[in-house]
């Protein structure tokens, strides 16, 4: 079951969308048109966790991915289901070995807290032990989520990922998702993944509806701030974390993109959304290499 979820930021604006009431043909959404030498790229901003009254989807949209050649997506979750090598990889690094255990990288306050929303939550306390700081995280945003009513298999990605499939066109990775883990694995305070987890599903219901009608109204500058800035302001601390999971992905997500899109007319790429908002956004990284920008 990992594989599915492992797209998951930390930041939850990244696979929030809630099923209110909801005209999906006018959700403006946030979609970018960068154009250089003749060549076209389409940048849409994903969220990974859908409800079914989120489709059909713009028609605006749903036209940059016909007319396009290829796409790209930071991970090919559909491919990983049916890797089996990738799968037992993914399965050694979700859980510890050896004696060591959740509560040994966490200060004990927080491994308190997380107590608390276990209880809450009726999870046994044994199903989170052994899981690393990346997969308990994962682990709690998917059951808030999924409580929420939102669905993974109905994500904004796995859509065009499907019909990409369906249609035979090529499917790129802009990272994978064994590196997407490994990455969430390899931070240097792990403790701090949890942290600011528990603080954000402390307010989820609330942010949610913020997050939502930001980005049904294409509202890029209030995805920003509830996304990246807010919790900057807030907690300063944070930003090594955030170096590693927005801005430098972004450089390399966006090196990637530039480096493929000279083979193709058009080219559909899907990120979730807070890659493409704000200073540092692959957007921005794209512009100062000369690509002409335009929202759709």
């Amino acid at each position: 079951m990992f594989h599915r979820y492992l797209k998951l930021s930390i930041t939850l604006a990244l696979i929030v969308f809630v099923g209110f009431a909801s005209a999906a043909e006018t959700d403006q959404g946030i979609l970018w048109k960068a154009t250089k030498k003749e060549k076209t790229v389409y940048l849409l901003g994903s969220i990974h966790l859908a409800t079914e009254d989120f489709y059909p989807m713009r028609s605006r949209i749903e036209r940059a991915y016909a007319n396009s050649d290829a796409i790209a997506v930071e991970a090919d979750v559909l491919a990983v289901e049916t890797d089996v090598i990738t799968q037992q990889k993914i399965r050694m690094e979700s859980v510890y070995h050896g004696e060591r255990s959740l509560r040994d990288d966490l200060p004990p306050d927080l491994y308190k807290k997380l107590q608390a929303w276990m209880h809450k939550r009726n999870i046994p306390e044994a199903i989170f032990i052994r899981q690393r700081p990346a997969i308990a995280m994962i682990t709690m945003s998917m059951i808030e989520m999924q409580a929420y009513g939102l669905n993974p298999e109905l994500g904004i990605d796995r859509h065009f990922l499907s019909k990409a499939k369906k249609d035979g066109k090529p499917v790129l990775e802009l990272e994978g998702v064994l590196q997407q883990f490994q990455l969430l694995n390899g931070l240097d305070n792990p403790a701090l993944l949890l942290q600011q987890t528990l603080e954000q599903l402390e307010d989820i219901s609330t942010f949610l509806p913020q997050v939502t009608n930001a980005w049904k109204a294409g509202d890029q500058d209030t995805l920003n701030r509830l996304i990246i800035l807010d919790g900057l302001t807030e907690n300063p601390e944070y930003k090594p974390l955030y170096d590693k999971l927005f801005f430098q992905r972004n450089e390399k997500m966006a090196e990637r993109i530039m480096s493929k899109a000279p083979n193709y007319s058009s080219f559909f790429v899907i990120v979730g959304a807070g890659h493409l908002v704000g200073q540092g956004s692959i957007v921005e990284r794209m512009k100062k290499e000369g690509y002409k920008l335009e929202r759709i």
